[in-house]
């Protein structure tokens, strides 16, 4: 089963061995199913969510989950079809015949051999979402009851209703757009290895993107890179904790050690060719203008231009935000840092942009 890693490797799904791997990491409900329904891979929240084990899982049919009817009909559809995202609202089934409002969404893994046969799935707990929408309506049919007075107040209230009904819509399309990144990505697997690499990952995205379109890049291949450069780190999940979380300095056999992250991260990426940018990242992002980085030692213009990107943006990131090794640097200490290593760590031309685009104010600061 897909489940097992060590199987995995051997089996004729080897190709959905960095899939399951990604799933595991996920803060989000998810699992692997076939076309037919069968369930081959969960990740540990789904099993906490249902309350099932991972082998009571795994090989059953996800939809005998859901009661006989509509609702299993729902989900066949969801799993069933074949080349697009598809995505609905449904409930999940807990214990004591209780039921969780979500968020589905199914996407096919791939369009040729195995993997056209698999689709991941991923669960998103709407239950608050749901919950503030039902208030919402009780309110407006009690407002509805009242004298003229209070109808002329309740005019207010539904105008406020209206501000948090809005209010409602751009959250419910903040976790439509983190779940966009999920089926398309379908990692951000060091979540789990760094308390802060969540939210670090999402300023590298958004700064990214950013300083690629300032760089000339078209609004779509800049949104790319900004998705791409999500999984710079990726490589992670294969350092061990003692390494990743050590708050003092590492030793040189910790540090080799860490640095093959860069080539674990596109060994993971690389198989599919949705992530040939990404993959780039993963294993230059640590590449050194004058010749000095890993784990390729390239120079100059060797390092793919996304990778240099990317690398100015993570290591200002990491300075200007505390670590469990050291704590945060002020902004205009941490862009002096990155000046003085102009043409040494970084592209001068990428540097450039991007201490104008901070001078001027237009990166973004922390809330």
């Amino acid at each position: 089963m897909i489940s097992d890693t060590s199987s995995m490797l051997e089996s004729p799904l080897a190709e959905l061995t960095h899939i399951a791997l990604s799933l595991d990491a996920l803060n989000c409900a998810a699992l692997l199913v076939s076309r037919a329904g069968t369930i081959a891979h969960v990740n540990a929240r789904f099993c906490d969510t249902v309350q099932h084990s991972r082998e009571a899982l795994v090989g059953s049919d996800l939809t005998e989950l859901y009661p006989a009817g509509e609702s299993r009909e729902g989900i066949r559809k969801l799993i069933g079809g074949s080349g697009e995202l598809r995505e609905t609202e449904t409930f999940l089934p807990l214990p004591g015949e209780k039921r969780l409002p979500v968020l589905i969404s199914s996407r096919p893994v791939g369009k040729a051999s195995v993997l056209a046969e698999y689709s991941v799935v991923t669960l998103i707990d709407i239950a608050r979402q749901k919950k503030a929408e039902q208030q919402l309506l009780d309110q407006n049919e009690s407002l509805a009851e009242l004298s003229d007075l209070v109808i002329q107040q309740s005019k207010a209230l539904r105008d406020y209703a209206d501000s948090l009904e809005v209010r409602v819509e751009e959250r419910t399309r903040e976790l439509h757009e983190a779940h966009m990144e999920t089926i398309y990505i379908l990692a951000i697997a060091s979540d789990a290895k760094d308390s802060d690499t969540g939210e670090h990952v999402r300023r590298l995205k958004r700064i990214s993107q950013q300083l690629a379109e300032r760089m000339g890049f078209s609004a779509l291949e800049a949104e790319r890179i900004g998705y791409s450069a999500v999984l710079h780190d990726v490589g992670k999940i294969h350092i061990p904790d003692r390494i990743l979380q050590k708050p003092g300095p590492l030793t040189v056999e910790e540090r080799a050690e860490m640095q093959q992250h860069t080539l674990a991260g596109e060994r993971i990426l690389k198989p599919s060719s949705f992530f040939d940018q990404a993959s780039r990242i993963a294993r230059s992002h640590h590449e050194n203008w004058d010749g000095s980085g890993y784990p390729d030692g390239l120079r100059g213009t060797e390092i793919p231009l996304e990778a240099r990107l990317v690398h100015l943006v993570d290591v200002f990131d990491a300075l200007t935000h505390p670590r469990v090794y050291k704590p945060k640097w002020e902004r205009a200490d941490a862009l002096d840092e990155i000046i003085r290593n102009r043409g040494k760590m970084f592209d001068p031309d990428v540097l450039d942009i991007f201490v104008n685009l901070e001078r001027s104010g237009q990166i973004e600061r922390d809330s």
